[in-house]
């Protein structure tokens, strides 16, 4: 298991994944903690949500998936799930200003494979944000991954 620790962000890269393989399927859980601005990113074959405990609120899950012929990252954030209309919208608004940062980190510690894969640099990144609330349920656009290393 690799190990990469940064101030406040940790990364581990769960075997037989590798900073290079795979491409289909790599899926990525990212945890962020809702008491001290903590993030976790677990990356390997499956989503990691033994991860999320009762001090951490919010996940991130993306994957890499081939569609007509090229490759996209798409993603899923669930909030919602069991709580009111209200405290969903609040919730909405916090997660979509720190959703943006999360994705580039999320890019930013896979630098390598896109050394090794530079073709995916331009996929898209598509983010489903999921409620109870059909009016909060969305797809987003959030550019590629070269945009988020700048």
């Amino acid at each position: 298991m690799e190990k990469i620790e940064y101030d406040q962000f940790s990364v581990t890269i769960l075997p037989p994944a590798t900073t290079y393989h795979p491409v289909d399927g790599r899926k990525y859980t990212l945890v962020m903690s809702t008491k001290d601005s903590n993030y976790h990113l677990a990356i390997g074959f499956k989503y990691e949500m033994e991860l999320l405990n009762e001090e951490t609120e919010k996940i991130l899950t993306a994957e890499w998936q081939p569609r007509l012929g090229e490759y996209i990252l798409t993603g899923r954030i669930d909030f919602g799930s069991k709580r009111n209309g209200e405290i969903v919208w609040n919730n909405s608004h916090k997660i979509q200003g720190n959703l943006t940062e999360a994705i580039s980190l999320m890019v930013k510690a896979d630098k390598d494979l896109y050394a090794h894969v530079p073709w995916l640099l331009d996929a898209p990144i598509y983010i489903e944000i999921d409620s109870n609330t059909h009016k909060y349920k969305t797809i987003q656009y959030y550019g590629t991954p070269r945009q988020h290393l700048i």
